[in-house]
């Protein structure tokens, strides 16, 4: 398997862990996909996998396949899946899961919950556009954020009928393209992770471009256009963004690791921008946390949780106070041939998803926050490929 720098497998962790899969094509066979579901299997999927409160699992084989499944809060996977490609995310709106189908497939595929998830439309977004995030604002309006274009995709989300695009071009850095990533609806207002890093630089991987801060582009999702480019205080946002209620008022919480992965720098940190001052307040530190920060979800004022990653490509989840920014704990670790965390969700009651992607034993962890991290699972619950994404179903 030839390893893209370009983000092609495994979700955004790629650039960040690539040492770790080639380790793995060198080291292990790739997981082998299964065939697809029988009669028997879309029972289970219509009987136990369809309606609300539900886990959503993006996962992939590394190679050419990948898999939506879902499986029950309290950690019972549903024996079905969708197929799915290899490097994707998913998306939750309005009675529908969004998968977008990152490089190489390039397109949206929108599953129904209430019919097995069943694929009930997919559409392209352009060949090597490299689709990164949707959203979908209250009108009913489709945001996508294109990778390998200078431009944000505004179309009708479940037909992909395009209505318009909203251009980025002026925020792109010297190579041409501004490396538009994470989105965020917030009613008539449309935010925009720009990271602007250098595809093109001779001796490093992606690395942040001098002189070219990361920018949250806000627009107005009325007249589809940019209304702001607010200046990060640190670059490469590299996670979802997370809208959080912290210090009583709304902000959008991001990772933001700056140089990562084989351009390795304590140099980044997780921030929150909050949606009624239009400002930045920095909550936890890489020097506090010893390596780069890949992700981050927050349960309140006092707790949050960050995925790290060391310069020997080791991993760790780490608990973090975001009034302090003190590290206060540690949920779990893996040694650099041990395996590696892709994908978190933290629920409304408590529960902390972790996608384990262990070499032996991949699946779902959960803990449950209200009760000391206690480990709910024994062992991850399998669900057959290596998580790469969470998403949570109403």
């Amino acid at each position: 398997m030839k390893i893209k720098s370009d983000r092609h497998y495994f979700s955004v962790y790629g650039r960040a862990i690539l040492p770790l899969l080639i380790f793995i094509t060198q080291s292990c066979s790739l997981i082998k996909d299964i065939e697809k579901p029988q009669a028997a299997d879309l029972f289970y999927q219509l009987l136990l996998g369809s309606g609300a409160n539900r886990i959503g699992v993006v996962s992939s084989d590394l190679g050419p396949s990948g898999r939506f499944s879902v499986m029950h809060p309290e950690g019972v996977a549903v024996p079905f899946f969708t197929s799915i490609h290899s490097d994707a995310m998913a998306r939750y709106f309005n009675g529908r899961v969004f998968i977008v189908n990152r490089l190489g497939r390039d397109g949206i595929q929108v599953l129904d919950p209430q019919s097995a998830y069943l694929t009930v439309s997919e559409y392209s977004t352009g060949n090597a556009s490299n689709p990164h995030d949707i959203v979908v604002t209250a009108n009913g309006k489709g945001y996508i954020s294109l990778y390998g274009k200078n431009n944000i995709l505004v179309v009708q989300p479940e037909s992909g009928a395009v209505i318009g695009s909203v251009s980025l071009a002026a925020y792109s850095d010297p190579d041409g393209y501004p490396e538009v990533s994470g989105l965020h609806a917030e009613g008539n207002r449309v935010f925009a992770a720009v990271q602007r890093l250098d595809r093109n630089d001779p001796f490093s991987t992606w690395p942040p471009v001098a002189g070219y801060p990361s920018l949250l582009v806000e627009i107005d999702a009325g007249s589809d256009t940019i209304v702001a480019a607010h200046a990060m205080p640190f670059s490469n946002p590299f996670s979802k963004l997370r809208r959080v209620d912290l210090f009583g008022q709304p902000h959008l919480v991001m990772a933001c690791p700056s140089w990562l992965g084989y351009n390795f720098r304590i140099d980044g940190a997780v921030i929150a921008f909050n949606l009624n001052t239009n400002s930045f307040t920095t909550l936890y530190r890489e020097t506090a946390a010893g390596g780069d920060i890949l992700d981050v979800v927050i349960k309140n004022d006092s707790v949050g949780y960050a995925s790290i990653l060391f310069q020997d490509f080791s991993t760790a989840i780490q608990r973090f106070n975001p009034t302090t920014g003190a590290r206060t704990g540690d949920l779990f670790f893996a040694p650099n041939w041990g395996g590696y965390v892709a994908g978190m969700l933290l629920t409304d009651d408590g529960r902390l998803y972790l996608g384990d992607s262990s070499y032996t034993e991949p699946g779902i962890s959960i803990y449950d926050t209200n009760a000391g991290d206690l480990k709910i699972t024994p062992l991850p619950v399998p669900i057959g490929l290596r998580p790469t994404d969470l998403v949570y179903i109403p």
